[in-house]
């Protein structure tokens, strides 16, 4: 099997990739040039494993924010580095460390060679030096949270991305779950439409699906299980209505404060099934987060991706492509995806959640649902490096999962061949109607 591994493995690190899902800065310049490699490593994932280990919230932001000799930094995290670097999140970063920076293992003796090494990627190409040169990624799909101040505030932020190395998703959070004026004046502007009343709103949330595919969108985002249940309910139009004026009653407050919108349940759940209507009329496609919550601490059943079964009923036309495999409901996911023609699994941050998990989950997905239905990679890092990082340890959770089917004799090399390739680059073209 071995063999059989290391040559699949030696294929899929000549393919060309499409990447599912990225929280990239948009351009190379929006890179925080004043971080130092632990500022950067540990700005996203593998710092919840040393705050699970016992790393001080306090230590942490010390970490992130304070100007600190990085050998200082280095001694509050290491005796948590130490107990979690086995981790995917951790197995991530030692793998950049090696083949990016050449430092065989992130430690005290290693980490300020390391430090001077990254402090001189903070320059034009290191993007294109990952992304392509390393990666091979033709184009990775970018979900941006926030609005950067110097680009047009009537603009969703990703419209603005490099086309170079991204394909923009539209995030709905706004339109489905506004929790402050702020949000509101933002749809405002960014839709050109006043909002006087729920019509006008419903207005206004048709236009900026509309406005955003016009603008390159390549999918619609909802990642809105870190903050409610993925059950969406239908709801009668006049209760959306009555929740949504609950908003007018703290407009008067002074725009200097933090003016909250009093929006509920079931304005929410009547928010996407209207988008769901939307993009069943115009066969758009849907990206939803489920499983699994980057953080400390949530409610994990709130993302379990069974409760979305009345959609993928009630919009048979909507493309879902169902992220992170649902970690740790990919069994539940599973039979979504055998059961449904509109489901698609996708493995974006599965593989540094846990690469056995993504190995067995493949292994379970070759005996059970049609290839055409798994995207192998998604890099979703904040940070250029950790998505080669990631990669590498999906190419390897592929060719094991691939090399164990080989060895069953389910596939020949021929064919273990072809899926991967259907896996890292023809599914992802397919469902999300790319044109490269």
């Amino acid at each position: 099997m071995k063999d059989a591994y290391n040559e699949i493995l030696g294929y899929i690190n000549t393919l060309d990739i499409i990447d599912t899902h990225e929280h990239l800065p948009c351009k190379e310049e929006d890179r925080d040039m004043e971080a130092d490699v632990l500022k950067e490593f540990l700005g996203h994932y593998f710092s919840r494993d040393l705050i699970s280990a016992g790393l001080s919230l306090e230590d942490y932001d010390r970490i992130i924010e304070e100007e600190l000799p990085i050998i200082e930094k280095w001694k509050m995290v290491e005796p948590y580095w130490k107990v979690s670097r086995y981790t995917g999140y951790g197995r991530a970063l030692d793998i950049i460390a090696k083949d990016i920076y050449e430092i065989d293992k992130i430690e005290g003796s290693t980490v300020e060679e390391l430090n001077n090494k990254f402090l001189k990627t903070l320059k034009p190409g290191h993007f294109k030096k990952i992304l392509k040169d390393r990666c091979k990624i033709k184009t990775s799909l970018l979900n941006v949270e926030t609005l950067d101040k110097k680009y047009d505030p009537r603009e969703e932020r990703s419209i603005h991305c490099d086309k170079e190395f991204f394909s923009p998703v539209y995030r709905i959070k706004d339109l489905v779950q506004p929790n402050f004026w702020s949000q509101i004046e933002k749809v405002e502007k960014q839709s050109g439409i006043r909002i006087t009343s729920f019509s006008r709103w419903l207005e206004a949330a048709e236009t900026m699906i509309e406005k955003a595919y016009s603008m390159g969108a390549i999918a619609l985002k909802n990642g809105l299980a870190y903050l409610r249940t993925l059950k969406y309910e239908r709801v009668e139009k006049s209760i959306a209505e009555e929740e949504f004026n609950r908003v007018f009653s703290t407009k008067h407050m002074p725009d200097w404060d933090d003016r909250p919108a009093p929006t509920g349940k079931a304005f929410q759940d009547y928010m996407f099934h209207f988008i769901l209507d939307i993009a069943n009329r115009k066969n758009l496609i849907i990206q939803i987060h489920t499983g699994i919550q980057e953080g400390s601490g949530n409610i994990l059943s709130n993302s379990n991706p069974e409760l979305l079964s009345n959609l993928f009923l009630q919009y048979p036309d909507v493309t879902f492509d169902i992220f992170h495999i649902s970690y740790p409901y990919q069994n539940e996911l599973t039979v979504l995806a055998k059961n449904f023609a509109n489901v698609f699994i996708d493995m974006c941050w599965a593989h540094i959640v846990s690469p056995n998990a993504s190995v067995n989950a493949l292994l379970e997905w070759f005996d059970t649902v049609p290839l055409n239905k798994i995207s192998a990679f998604g890099g979703d890092y904040l940070f250029v490096d950790g998505v080669y990082g990631h990669l590498k340890l999906a190419q390897q959770d592929v060719s094991r999962a691939l090399s164990i089917k080989v060895e069953e004799g389910l596939f020949d090399m021929d064919k273990a061949r072809d899926v991967a390739k259907m896996l890292f680059f023809d599914n992802p073209k397919n469902i999300f109607r790319l044109k490269i």
